[in-house]
């Protein structure tokens, strides 16, 4: 190769390199780590959420996070696919969700009160709606069905953001593919999330599209580093654990007397040997909880035959009482 040749393609090889270089200066958009850590957070809750509304296994994982052109997202959408318009208020901007064909038809199954079909993807059962369904715009009822799931992930979203910002999600146009959905320029800078939802069995993807116009009020908190405990609590798990606390069964105790003697007056006991513990049909009853006095109450029967109690006075942490007495 000659002097000149290998000028030449060193030149060319130069500004091949300056070009991809200009082109990542253009397409380099912010991080947003405290938004990361929030739909981090909303996948963790968004799995018992639906397991609550669905009344099925349902698995939510957080699959990617993924900064790039907003027309650049659109075009990576399923297509045929639902794409639902969804509006954020106060922040007076929009974000799109997505759903794949196999997670809309399980969702649909689910809704409709599909029966269990055992384990596998829906795409392999037979006779299932995925396997039977062809390439086609969506009807109304799969559209409304499916804004249904729309807003049940919009709401668990949030939830999520109740830290940072008091916002409400508001479902609107629902497409049968990206085409004609239009959120910002095309050459704008947005936010994908890729959620990845087993739901009975039957997995398939969920996309959050956020463009960083929709986010400009909250960008200089979002972009700030941020670890998932300086969030503070969880909403959303706090109405859970709450839930589940509320639903424990526990025994309580009704303790209508209790007396106090000496051993030797309990050792002269013989069979037939009568206690006057000196209580009447007025005495109330302590209830306790794990050893813990909770309540008086007074003890009564029904018409069927079954004891009763009344609930008269709860005592509290300074007020415990015996059932003979109060500070005994």
């Amino acid at each position: 190769m000659t002097q000149p040749q290998a000028e030449t393609e060193l030149s060319g090889k130069t500004a091949q390199v300056q070009e991809e270089i200009i082109h990542a200066a253009l397409h380099s958009y912010e991080r947003l780590p405290l938004f990361e850590v929030i739909m981090g957070r909303m996948a963790q809750a968004l799995g018992p959420a639906l397991r609550a509304t669905l009344h099925k296994k349902v698995d939510v994982s957080l699959h990617a996070v993924d900064y790039l052109a907003c027309g650049k997202a659109l075009d990576q959408a399923p297509d045929p696919g639902l794409v639902a318009v969804v509006t954020a208020r106060p922040w007076s901007g929009v974000l799109a969700v997505t759903l794949e064909p196999a997670l809309l038809f399980a969702a649909l199954e689910v809704m409709l009160g599909a029966p269990d079909e055992g384990e596998g993807s829906a795409e392999t059962k037979p006779g299932s709606a995925v396997a039977a369904w062809q390439p086609r715009a969506f009807t109304s009822i799969e559209k409304r069905l499916g804004g249904t799931l729309v807003g049940l992930v919009m709401q668990e979203v949030a939830i999520a953001f109740a830290p940072i910002d008091e916002v409400t999600f508001e479902t609107g146009p629902i497409e049968s593919g990206p085409r004609d959905v239009l959120l910002a320029p095309a050459i704008s800078g947005c936010v994908r999330v890729t959620f990845g939802i087993n739901l009975d069995g039957r997995s398939g993807k969920l996309c959050l599209i956020v463009p960083h116009r929709t986010l400009d009020g909250l960008r200089a908190t979002l972009s700030q580093p941020c670890a998932s405990d300086q969030l503070g609590e969880d909403p959303g798990w706090s109405a859970l654990l709450s839930q589940s606390l509320n639903d424990t069964p526990v025994t309580l105790t009704a303790i209508l007397h209790e007396h106090m003697l000496q051993l030797a007056e309990v050792l002269d006991w013989r069979r037939g040997h009568v206690l006057d513990l000196g209580i009447d049909a007025t005495q109330e009853v302590v209830v306790a909880c794990s050893g813990k006095d909770m309540f008086r109450a007074a003890i009564g029967r029904r018409k069927n035959g079954a004891f009763a109690l009344r609930v008269t006075a709860q005592l509290d942490e300074k007020e415990e009482e015996g059932a003979y007495g109060t500070g005994n």
